[in-house]
């Protein structure tokens, strides 16, 4: 066989860049099959380097990022070392997909899934239509305080015909503190189309709008999408 063998430590050493298609949507066994051994190679490559260069120059520099579309098909015992133990080695893992359903079926064990979720720092978060996927990113949330005010208004009658005073009134505002969560998940359940909550290194949160792309000028000119900025929005 004269085509040529992917060697990952020459990928990793070389800087260059792998795009795999496993073509999940046509036969998802194969996918997971091959997803899963790439991953468990990868691992290993990772590893060596690793030991080799522990505190070395090289392992300061380097830099690998994994880019995991449609996470569930690949995701499977092999991907878990990758998540955990693979940080000081320059790795950085990026994982796209829907739900956390998908990751318990993918891994096919729920305390699995959340080895895998409790590997990752940063989350963003667009629409999603699952109420425990939301609540991936909203439990991990403080609560804050709240200010309600209440107004009170009422008045007395004197039943003494005697007296020159017919009745007695009082006002008063009442302000009352409540600790509510900082996001609901139908916060998250309702986003319009291009924004999103990001959670970055597990407590900043922001909110993100994203451009929406124009088919062509004139939709561009009448939707006014081209002056639409991707922006960090701390206030929320």
């Amino acid at each position: 066989d004269r085509r040529p063998v992917l060697d990952w430590r020459r990928v990793i050493r070389g800087r260059e860049i792998v795009y795999i298609g496993l073509d999940a949507l046509s036969d998802p066994e194969v996918a997971a099959a091959v997803g899963n051994a790439m991953f468990s190679d990868l691992t290993s490559a990772i590893g060596k380097l690793y030991k080799e260069n522990f505190d070395g120059p090289e392992s300061d520099e380097r830099r690998i990022c994994i880019h995991a579309d449609e996470f569930n098909e690949i995701v499977g015992a092999e991907f878990v070392p990758l998540l955990n133990k693979s940080r000081g080695a320059g790795v950085r893992v990026t994982a796209y997909t829907q739900t956390l359903s998908d990751i318990e079926a993918g891994t096919g064990d729920r305390a699995r899934a959340g080895q895998v979720i409790g590997n990752f720092n940063t989350m963003l978060m667009l629409r999603v239509r699952n109420y425990e996927t939301a609540r991936l990113l909203t439990d991990q949330l403080p609560e804050i305080g709240i200010y309600t005010r209440l107004v009170e208004s009422r008045f007395t009658d004197d039943n003494n015909p005697d007296s020159s005073v017919d009745f007695v009134s009082q006002s008063a505002d009442r302000l009352m503190e409540k600790r509510v969560g900082m996001l609901a998940p139908a916060d998250v359940l309702s986003l319009p189309l291009g924004q999103a909550f990001a959670l970055l290194g597990g407590n900043g949160l922001y909110k993100l709008r994203l451009p929406l792309l124009a088919m062509d000028e004139k939709e561009a000119g009448d939707s006014g999408t081209d002056a639409v900025l991707p922006v960090f929005d701390p206030d929320g």
